[in-house]
């Protein structure tokens, strides 16, 4: 991880609200260690949005879940990122210092968060091996398409040739030999048992 980008991750724990600190600093150290997102301020990106939707509508709980709901889309998370983030909105909204004073009441968004994470559950439960393998896949391309200009940077004009000659049937359309009868009618035919 570049410095530039640790600067980053560390701006999102380095506030003056240290409840908020706590739960940013642990949730960057679970996502370095379970490697569960390719960047790793998607996360801290999405919780902090999280934690401005359901404090902007605790009075709406059902509201408040939905609107998540759509934002964990909008990113385009998996199952297992969309859980893990759902978990960690549960603790926040727990254990939160509004949650404390009394002045909110958060049980009905605590349920309606606990009803979603179980039914994250058992999607994943049910869930094929073979979406589960397709989504990896689909993300390991992702990634490395990414990293394609400076891959073949790297290479030998050789190697980068013959990496382009294989993916330029993906590319351009494959060029088909065509006979000058081809589209006209069929000749008259010199015989009628021809």
């Amino acid at each position: 991880m570049n410095t530039k980008k640790a600067q980053t991750l560390e701006s999102y724990f380095d506030t003056e609200n240290e409840h908020w600190n706590d739960f940013a600093f642990k949730i960057i150290c679970e996502v370095i260690q379970r490697a569960n997102f390719t960047n790793p301020e998607t996360p801290l990106q999405t919780f902090r949005k999280a934690v401005d939707i359901f404090t902007e509508h605790l009075e709406t709980p059902l509201k408040a879940v939905q609107m998540f709901e759509i934002e964990t889309n909008k990113r385009k998370l998996n199952t297992n990122q969309k859980l893990f983030l759902f978990e960690w909105v549960l603790r926040y909204v727990k254990y939160t210092e509004f949650n404390k004073t009394g002045k909110y009441e958060v049980s009905d968004v605590a349920n309606l968060l606990k009803s979603r994470i179980e039914r994250l559950k058992a999607e994943l439960n049910n869930k094929p091996l073979v979406v589960d393998i397709r989504d990896t896949l689909k993300e390991l391309i992702r990634e490395e398409l990414e990293q394609l200009p400076k891959t073949l940077k790297d290479l030998e004009p050789v190697q980068r040739l013959n990496v382009l000659c294989k993916l330029m049937p993906y590319v351009l359309p494959k060029v088909e030999s065509i006979t000058h009868t081809l589209g006209e009618p069929e000749p008259p035919k010199k015989h009628w048992l021809d």
